[in-house]
């Protein structure tokens, strides 16, 4: 990208008035795959942290930590890093832990307050990050793996409303890199002013050089037990032959 317009994007970013969470209850990034388009009041921190249990058939992983750490540079634009999950791999024959590689990110939301877009238009966000390979030896990629991604958010009442994503990255299976696109679509309900529900699909074209498409479904809730501080559950499953993945997870995030 070129100087004038990194330049012209963070100008926008930070003088540019818009939807910010300040006040109310604080907008997550997790339980679901989905990122939102929300971004953090200028100064504001977030954490958001949990644990995962997964089975990819006879491997079962427990992953603790899911932390990302968010931060409101301006009133469009956000600093993320998560901090790389310990995790502890269990393969039969072979069990090892260590901590994933880390990711850094930036979240900048493009369009206006809801109240300024005309009806129908949804929210969006361009998302652009990288994990950064100093993770354990075993569970590190070795390798740089940018990603960015389009976020997509509509709301149709005060209870309901879909979120999705479109997405590009460079990952890496050993020395090889290929090139994967992902997608999901996540729609959520509000059942109360605290608890809220959400079912979502989500796949990637590949996840190994010369991998078919691979496709999950999960669903879960999230519970406010105030306007700062929330609470999550999850569980999911793969669609994909010869092993079927499956996961439950439960997590917190809180604003400051």
């Amino acid at each position: 990208m070129q100087r004038p317009l990194c330049t012209a994007l963070l100008g926008l970013a930070l003088a540019a008035p818009g939807a910010a969470q300040t006040d109310g209850p604080l907008v997550s990034d997790r339980p679901d795959f989905s990122e939102s388009t929300s971004t953090l009041a200028p100064g504001h921190v977030q954490v958001e942290a949990g644990l995962t249990r997964q089975e990819i058939g006879d491997e079962d992983t427990l992953s603790l930590g899911e932390v990302l750490v968010r931060y409101g540079l301006g009133e469009r634009l956000e600093a993320r890093l998560g901090v790389g999950s310990w995790s502890r791999v269990d393969a039969g024959r072979e069990t090892f832990d260590g901590y994933e590689d880390p990711v850094l990110q930036m979240k900048l939301r493009l369009t206006a307050p809801a109240d300024d877009r005309p009806p129908g238009l949804p929210a969006v966000a361009l998302l652009l990050g990288t994990s950064v390979p100093v993770g354990s030896p075993e569970l590190t990629s070795d390798e740089w793996q940018p990603e960015a991604r389009l976020a997509f958010d509509w709301t149709f009442t005060d209870r309901l409303s879909l979120g999705a994503n479109l997405g590009a990255g460079l990952p890496t299976d050993g020395d090889e890199r290929f090139g994967q696109v992902l997608a999901s679509a996540s729609l959520g309900l509000a059942a109360t002013d605290r608890l809220g529900v959400f079912i979502e699909a989500y796949g990637y074209s590949r996840e190994e050089p010369d991998g078919d498409a691979t496709r999950y479904i999960d669903g879960g809730v999230t519970f406010s037990l105030r306007d700062d501080l929330q609470l999550d559950a999850r569980v999911g499953f793969g669609l994909n032959d010869p092993s079927p993945e499956r996961w439950i997870g439960v997590g917190v995030a809180k604003r400051w």
